[in-house]
């Protein structure tokens, strides 16, 4: 899988750009700020249709787009891309109007054909690091869950749709609870009771599928990235360990690993029964409180090496190595349930670390047949290493100089 062509309107700094790709892909160097992550950020979106780098996609168009044709401002992406079955083509299109009542309208085509977002996410798969992805590793679970939900979904497209519904579901359940909190209404009422019982058996479906997937593609994910991890440091006791709230004992049940797609009819029957004893002993917590206590949306991991949580006690290059060898995972991962490996996107990741663990990470690259696009402030980084073939970009703010062809 690569990106042969990507297109850019009105995007952040980027007025209008067109590259043309190669299939082994690029380097971009330029200065701070230049734009250098707003390229792989456009690589991307495209494959989740959600920008890696803000909640608020308003930030996106440019602030100066549609001035000339007094409309509201509007950004627009399209990428052409390869797989094994073929070309094809994603297009997203943003346009913001503060006056609407829906002020940030996303329109997604694919193969010319108009989709929603769960039809288009995974499509074309890419794995992005950044140096400030290392607060997947020591900061809040909220960045934990997010790059759970970017990968998987990317990976099973059962998930990205468990996932959408029990947003959907929670959203009313929450509202519901809400409303009793507003009434003064207690959990033992017999109204709450018979209101919450079509909620509470739609919450515990959508949420037993994405606790069993989410546990089963951790276990994956903690088997590779402890071969990465290994191979980078020489200890191999790194563990990714997942903390569903309040099923932790549960879901510590074997995992068939050789099938992290589709967890065993068990697996979740056991999960199923837990989450039902869970949301019962909850139901006067989430009466008096309005609001859903347990769920995926309260879940988090736990990085470890030697049983050392290195969220909290890793140092800086601990941390970073771990989260390298969790990235080079997800490659795995995505691979495997591909056939073919996605677009790996280097964001500056190379620049601080020392010369033997880069040398040894663009080896581990190397070895793979992935598109690579990555991005440095400094020629040096990239220079000697088996990453210097790529073509060359020159970035300068809102322009890009070179060709990503060879």
């Amino acid at each position: 899988m690569f990106l042969r062509e990507l297109e850019l309107d009105e995007f952040r700094a980027f007025r209008k750009l067109h590259l043309r790709l190669a299939p082994a892909g690029f380097r971009a160097i330029g200065p701070n700020a230049s734009g250098k992550s707003t390229l792989l950020e456009a690589i991307a979106m495209l494959a989740t249709t959600r920008s890696p780098r803000t909640s608020s996609e308003r930030e996106i168009a440019n602030w100066q787009s549609g001035t000339e044709l007094a409309v509201p401002p509007y950004a627009r992406l399209r990428g052409v891309f390869e797989r094994d079955d073929g070309q094809h083509q994603i297009e997203i299109g943003l346009s913001l109007d503060e006056r609407a009542q829906r002020p940030l309208r996303k329109q997604i085509r694919l193969d010319e054909r108009p989709v929603r977002a769960t039809d288009a996410v995974g499509q074309f798969k890419t794995v992005l690091f950044s140096p400030e992805d290392v607060e997947l590793v020591s900061g809040p679970p909220g960045g934990r869950r997010r790059f759970l939900d970017m990968a998987i979904s990317q990976a099973s497209r059962s998930y990205l749709k468990a996932l959408s519904r029990y947003g959907r579901v929670l959203e009313q359940r929450n509202s519901l609870l809400r409303g009793f909190a507003r009434e003064g209404i207690g959990p033992a009422s017999r109204r709450v009771g018979e209101e919450l019982a079509f909620w509470d058996a739609e919450l515990t479906a959508t949420a037993v599928e994405v606790i069993a997937l989410r546990a089963c593609a951790i276990a994956k994910l903690s088997e590779r990235a402890a071969v990465h991890f290994s191979v980078l440091t020489d200890d191999p006791t790194l563990q990714v360990l997942y903390l569903p709230h309040r099923l932790l004992a549960t879901v510590e049940a074997a995992v068939e690993l050789e099938a992290w797609n589709t967890p065993t009819r068990t697996f979740r029957q056991s999960i199923t029964a837990a989450f039902i004893t869970a949301l019962e002993a909850a139901r006067g917590e989430e009466v008096r409180r309005g609001v859903t206590a347990i769920g995926p949306h309260r879940d988090d991991f736990v990085i470890q090496a030697g049983g050392v949580d290195l969220g909290r006690f890793g140092s800086r290059g601990q941390q970073r190595l771990a989260l390298i060898s969790l990235k080079l995972a997800e490659l795995d991962l995505l691979t495997e349930a591909a056939g073919e490996p996605p677009v790996l996107l280097l964001d500056d990741a190379l620049s601080e670390l020392d010369a033997t663990h880069r040398a040894k990470i663009v080896a581990m690259l190397a070895s793979r047949r992935a598109q690579v696009c990555v991005t440095s402030t400094d020629d040096a980084d990239l220079a000697g290493t088996d990453l210097a073939h790529l073509p060359l970009l020159r970035i300068r703010p809102g322009e890009v100089e070179g060709s990503g062809e060879p």
